[in-house]
């Protein structure tokens, strides 16, 4: 296969198709607060339920910014490709789960909503992080990779007791915490630029 084809090399080509996932799956999000604020006269709001969102998201853009390195081993073969695309897909299942189809009004009661739906939530975002842990291995990763992977496996271990611990409305507040928390030290373990 040919490395360019008129100025455009397969790196490029297949990143505009991860660009263009991570573009809709953001546009999710958006959507979801857009319309939460469209039909606020009709909901009953759940500050979890707001924190959730807010913490998928910023893990989303953190994925996004974290594949940088990796772009260039998405065309070695199509399993590098198609394994850089299922992070995506689990966050864009997130956010469908994340967000009620607002046109039902039984979904009005966001905290209802919220409690019925967080166990998937917790799941999925394990399976995120399985898949973040092998991520670090398959390819080369920059930064602190023991801290990453530390917290990654700390977070997996999290996901799993607030799954199995759901019915405790406290365990939900202990995992944002500790989530945003992880997400600040885990942002501070990726490379800043020096200039």
């Amino acid at each position: 296969m040919p490395e360019i084809i008129k100025e455009f090399s397969q790196v490029e080509y297949l990143t505009v198709f991860n660009a263009i996932l991570f573009g809709y799956v953001g546009a999710e999000y958006y959507q979801g607060w857009g319309n939460m604020i469209r039909s606020r006269k009709n909901l009953i709001i759940y500050w979890q339920h707001i924190l959730w969102t807010i913490l998928m998201f910023t893990l989303f853009i953190q994925n996004w910014y974290g594949i940088w390195p990796r772009i260039e081993y998405i065309n070695l073969s199509v399993f590098y490709f198609l394994f850089s695309l299922a992070p995506i897909f689990i966050f864009h299942i997130i956010s469908v789960i994340l967000f009620p189809d607002f046109t039902n009004p039984d979904n009005y009661d966001i905290e209802k909503y919220y409690f019925e739906n967080v166990k998937y939530v917790y799941l999925l975002f394990g399976a995120y992080l399985v898949l973040a842990i092998l991520n670090s291995i398959v390819y080369p990763d920059i930064g602190n990779v023991l801290l990453q992977t530390l917290i990654r496996v700390f977070g997996l271990v999290l996901c799993l007791l607030a799954f199995i611990f759901r019915k405790v409305n406290s365990v939900h507040i202990i995992f944002l915490v500790v989530g945003y928390l992880a997400v600040l030290v885990f942002l501070f373990a990726l490379p800043h630029s020096s200039t």
